[in-house]
């Protein structure tokens, strides 16, 4: 029996890191949000931990276009790499 050949490694990124990378000031505000704080910050106590939830709250409240939107973006970037600014991070 013959093993085929492995498929190319691709590098599949989820919506929750796409939105992060395009849209950190929206995730921030989504952090404040759920700690009821005017603003949120890297020097915020907690806003790693909150990250993920905050995206996850974003994603279910965009409309199917905006989605979408996202996915193309995550799949261009699938295909061309990361754009340099978010590999200098």
């Amino acid at each position: 029996m013959k093993k085929s050949a492995r498929p190319e490694s691709i590098t599949r990124y989820r919506l929750t890191d796409i939105l992060w990378w395009t849209k950190p000031d929206e995730v921030f505000e989504e952090i404040a949000s759920i700690l009821q704080i005017d603003s949120a910050n890297t020097f915020t106590p907690g806003w790693f931990q909150l990250r993920t939830k905050a995206s996850k709250n974003l994603l279910n409240a965009m409309s199917d276009d905006e989605r979408k939107e996202l996915e193309d973006e995550a799949e261009r970037m699938q295909k061309d790499g990361l754009p340099s600014e978010v590999q200098r991070r």
